[in-house]
């Protein structure tokens, strides 16, 4: 199995392939730089990105892209099973239903980022990301999710229908009143304030 043959079975067309990552054969580091240099020069793998790389699919109207949300998913939020982070702002309104607006900026809160915020781009992508306020886990990113969202939400102006979008949204994501309890002190009070007034905490098991 070549170089390009162990990418293709290990990470499949159109996924993130970071080069610092790559442990091949116990090959040096100018052997496999020199290998992917060639592999762009051939057209099997394309460059997203200082150290991004992809494997394009062949289409008969050429060659696919990488999108860059797969990138901003793998730095900013998760890898397999590992979780480091979640989106905030309007993305999460979002996705709890709360709104039909669409960003031009993606807020992430997440474990890689060691400044309070800071703005990135990524392709085409703006992101800001936020640093988050305790470690993000898989056992805990939906509690913190919820919490943000609390925090963020306005209770006056949410009407029935979103209402039942947002019970809809915490029914989905299995938080419970102890584990609000366990992570709310690192929260501003509002966050605790609109969960009453929004009616959220009444949904909560």
């Amino acid at each position: 199995m070549n170089l390009y043959e162990y990418l293709l079975n290990k990470y499949g067309y159109n996924e993130p392939i970071y080069i610092g990552e790559i442990n091949y054969k116990n090959y040096s580091r100018p052997w496999i730089f020199l290998k992917f240099k060639n592999m762009m020069n051939d057209g099997e793998i394309k460059r997203f990105d200082t150290g991004i790389y992809y494997i394009p699919e062949k289409m008969p109207w050429g060659d696919s892209a990488l999108n860059a949300k797969k990138i901003i998913n793998r730095r900013f939020i998760s890898n397999g099973d590992e979780v480091y982070g979640y989106v905030t702002g309007l993305s999460l309104l979002n996705k709890a239903g709360l709104t039909t607006q669409i960003p031009n900026m993606v807020e992430i809160v997440t474990n890689n980022e060691s400044t309070r915020v800071r703005d990135v781009k990524i392709g085409s992508q703006r992101v800001r990301a936020r640093r988050a306020r305790t470690k993000v886990t898989k056992s805990n990113v939906r509690t913190l999710e919820f919490l943000d969202l609390m925090n963020i939400i306005k209770p006056p102006s949410i009407d029935e229908t979103e209402k039942l979008m947002l019970s809809k949204y915490i029914k989905n994501s299995d938080v419970t009143k102890d584990s609000v309890l366990q992570y709310a002190g690192i929260f501003p009070a509002r966050a605790m304030r609109n969960m009453v007034e929004s009616g959220a905490i009444y949904e909560l098991a």
